[in-house]
């Protein structure tokens, strides 16, 4: 299988994550995916299917938006499946979809119903004959780029949001309400509106990718780890949001470290755009 990463275009770089696109797929496989910010898939060719967290299975529409990840989860592909991927932003999920991200968390929606079938159907077919090559971009950015809007003040929101996660060295809630000055409950219902997961869980899954994303660094890990109130409770969590052991997911190859080694490889540089 050959996965290949595109930087999004200038004017849609602070609401997308990073263009993938998944080719070359040889023989059926099943791979394991850390817990991410939301993706939409444009499948040209082949089936897929997804496993979540939860146990949930969906066989993917051809266009499938699915929702933020509370886990690590499972994508299954069979022989000559061609897809191309984007990940949102919690801005971009503001600006771009029309649905609360709580409901779509660990979810597979379909994106017809979202874009309508005319739009869906064309991105398909025009994404057929075009390399996954960074040509394919803008047909890919050409089907979300019908933006909903946000209120300001929730844009705010979602900005100190980001930051905490980005730049806050532990994580801890009462930093996150220091820097965006809201009651527990108002924190807790953006949250669930732009990031599909309350504080808590978006804390405990943020440590586990920039865990992660460190190993595949090769830098220090020293103060990450002293989020982790001990060795178990980070092995526990790192299991959980990224699908591995800390131990097998050094040693052995596998998709959840191409996916954070390949975005670097890239040009990414937004934590963000690193982690998920």
């Amino acid at each position: 299988m050959r996965l290949d990463y595109f930087l999004p275009s200038a004017g849609m770089q602070n609401l997308l994550t990073i263009h993938a696109g998944v080719d070359d797929v040889t023989d059926a496989c099943v791979e394991v995916l850390p817990a991410m910010l939301p993706n939409l898939h444009i499948r040209v060719a082949g089936r897929s299917s997804l496993e979540f967290a939860d146990g949930s299975h969906f066989d993917a529409p051809p266009v499938a938006l699915i929702g933020p990840t509370t886990g690590a989860y499972r994508v299954t592909l069979s022989q000559d499946c061609r897809i191309a991927v984007v990940g949102l932003l919690p801005l971009g999920w503001a600006m771009l979809v029309r649905v609360p991200a709580f409901a779509c968390a660990d979810r597979v929606l379909d994106g017809a119903d979202i874009w309508g079938p005319r739009a869906a159907a064309e991105v398909v077919e025009r994404l057929w004959a075009t390399p996954f090559d960074g040509s394919h971009v803008g047909l890919v950015e050409a089907l979300l780029n019908r933006p909903a809007g946000a209120e300001d003040h929730f844009l705010r929101q979602i900005a100190g949001i980001d930051h905490w996660l980005e730049r806050s060295a532990s994580l801890s809630l009462d930093a996150l309400g220091a820097r965006v000055d809201l009651g527990d409950r108002q924190m807790r219902r953006i949250a669930l509106e732009y990031y599909g997961a309350p504080p808590k869980i978006l804390a405990m899954k943020y440590r586990a990718l920039r865990l992660a994303a460190e190993m595949c660094q090769g830098g220090g890990l020293g103060e990450t780890l002293q989020a982790y109130a001990d060795q178990s409770h980070m092995i526990r969590d790192f299991r959980r949001f990224v699908g591995w052991t800390p131990a097998a997911f050094q040693r052995d190859h596998n998709l959840a470290a191409a996916t954070l080694s390949g975005r670097r490889r890239a040009g990414a540089a937004r934590p963000l755009v690193l982690w998920s």
